[in-house]
């Protein structure tokens, strides 16, 4: 068998990864995001209220330049070019929605909703926490009940509260997608309660496991050379 048709066998099975493929993956601490789940993606918000746009550097050092939930918004304003939506109005809560143009499936290891909120300490501060989301317009559902945690990217990066939702928690099973995330600001009774969203995405828990198939594609790929 020549090493050809051995790559060619390896990639019908699933387990070579090209540099194409492996380019729109991105992990995030310990959450691994396939970027192509934001082709054709749009995000709405509440046009009528006090919703602001500002530009940061975290999305820079994560990886996830025009990706950011500023980026994808129609009527966006600000600089580079609005990265940060802020929801400030919590008498009548501003809110966002992210729009899936191709709705994201739920397997096994891909059901994990990651929300990141910019953040000016260095632990998960109330404003944190203040919102609440549902998915494909269901129940609404406190930020409070996520797995919520706080770090430094690096760089000149800016801290971030890391929140993750378990879809299945939520009711959902392998199989079923997700076609729209929607984020609401709440009032916690608190001056600060506007949180600054950034970036959100279905994710997997890192190493992807397609990642390790293409790595392990590869170590018998050079085992068969050296045969």
């Amino acid at each position: 068998m020549t090493v050809k048709t051995m790559v060619m066998n390896l990639m019908a099975a699933g387990l070579f990864m090209s540099n194409v493929a492996s380019a729109s993956l991105v992990t995030i601490d310990q959450y691994t995001f396939d970027l192509s789940q934001f082709d054709g993606a749009t995000v709405t918000y509440r046009a009528d209220g006090s919703v602001g746009f500002d530009g940061k550097l975290w999305d820079n050092e994560a990886g996830v330049d025009l990706y950011t939930l500023g980026e994808l918004a129609a009527g966006q304003y600000g600089s580079d070019p609005g990265d940060q939506v802020s929801l400030n109005d919590r008498v009548t809560p501003d809110w966002l929605q992210l729009n899936y143009a191709t709705p994201v499936t739920i397997t096994a290891s891909t059901h994990y909703l990651v929300i990141y909120e910019i953040s000016s300490y260095t632990y998960v501060d109330p404003e944190g926490l203040s919102f609440q989301i549902k998915v494909n317009g269901g129940s609404l559902v406190a930020a409070s009940t996520a797995d919520a945690s706080n770090f430094d990217i690096g760089g000149s990066a800016e801290d971030i509260n890391q929140l993750v939702f378990d879809l299945f928690d939520l009711g959902f099973t392998p199989g079923q997608t997700v076609s729209t995330v929607y984020i609401e600001n709440i009032d916690s009774g608190s001056g600060t309660s506007d949180p600054d969203f950034i970036f959100a995405g279905v994710a997997v828990p890192e190493p992807a496991s397609v990642c390790l198939l293409g790595l392990g594609g590869l170590t018998l790929l050079k085992r068969w050379r050296r045969a």
